[in-house]
């Protein structure tokens, strides 16, 4: 098993820094849930990881080693978002996934080795010669972390894989991933908007926000503690048993406050424009807008980018 670390890494595409300065550390064989909304830098943080994507300062480490330095198959994979896109229509599922797989085997192992892998994620052996056409949605994001599974990786990067799928099969799924990183003791970093996705496969929780990231912690403690007004926000307008996404914001303030141009973004904490906490609601709060809150983000619980980490927001009619 091995660690994937990011130390420091930002990438820039022109003007625009997707990521900025992010340090996050993925223990051997535990998960990682990376959450925040679109626009965040979650996906761009994992194609860095990949080597999908510049890294224009940090390094990405995996085992201690920069990524940059491993060679092509290096012992990470990465499964994708759509599962439409992800596999070749002209080639069948067994050749797709027999693609990844280390040089040297036989042809009869490669075919074992198939079967396997189609049973490891709950798929008939048989399906080796079809074409991904004839397959479901949920069942080609099988194939697709069957193919995965397929570069023996000591780290895996599931970026966003159910959003793209029916409700009916995201627990599926979710179930799946779950059970295959236990068996094979997987080092996970697990990409999703979705709060409650990610509490019911995660052992570490960090939040993201304009290219940084602003809360990280256990996540039993961030999701029932949250100490970053964002992850706070992001937890209130979770769907709940007393509340869904299409209720009536009443006359909160923030509900239609989009986030900051990231090319532009704010000075001092980039939430501060939308924060309940902060100057829109308490003008005197001026260090909001003066202080970047990262630097002495260490030294709070959950190691919160937030000059009032302790203060709580009034709370919301649920």
């Amino acid at each position: 098993m091995s660690a994937l670390e990011f130390d420091a890494v930002s990438v820039r595409y022109g003007k625009l820094t997707a990521v900025d300065g992010v340090s996050l550390t993925v223990p051997p064989g535990q998960v990682v849930g990376l959450v925040g909304e679109s626009g965040s830098g979650k996906s761009t943080l994992a194609r860095a990881a990949a080597g999908l994507a510049p890294v224009s300062a940090g390094r990405v480490l995996l085992g201690g080693v920069d990524v940059r330095r491993l060679p092509r198959r290096r012992p990470l994979q990465m499964v994708f978002q759509d599962p439409y896109s992800s596999l070749d229509p002209r080639m069948a599922v067994g050749e797709s996934i027999a693609e990844a797989m280390p040089p040297g085997t036989s042809r009869a192992e490669r075919r074992a080795e198939v079967a396997r892998l189609l049973e490891l994620v709950n798929l008939d052996p048989d399906r080796a010669a079809e074409l991904p056409g004839r397959l479901s949605g949920g069942q080609r994001q099988r194939v697709a972390l069957a193919r995965a599974l397929a570069g023996r990786p000591e780290v895996l990067i599931a970026d966003e894989i159910t959003s793209a799928l029916d409700v009916s099969v995201q627990g599926a799924v979710l179930n799946l991933v779950r059970e295959v990183q236990r068996r094979l003791s997987l080092s996970m970093l697990f990409i999703s908007h979705n709060l409650a996705v990610v509490r019911y496969v995660s052992d570490v929780v960090a939040v993201m926000y304009l290219g940084r990231i602003v809360e990280a912690g256990p996540a039993a403690q961030v999701l029932t503690d949250p100490q970053h007004p964002y992850t706070r926000e992001l937890l209130a307008a979770a769907p709940s048993a007393r509340r869904n996404l299409l209720d009536d914001p009443g006359d909160d303030p923030l509900a239609d406050t989009e986030p900051a141009d990231p090319h532009h973004p704010p000075s001092g904490c980039r939430y501060h424009p939308r924060c309940p906490i902060g100057p829109l609601v308490h003008p005197d709060r001026t260090a909001c807008v003066t202080a970047d809150p990262a630097g002495d983000a260490a030294g709070r619980p959950h190691s919160a980018a937030c000059h009032y980490a302790a203060s709580h927001p009034t709370r919301r009619s649920a």
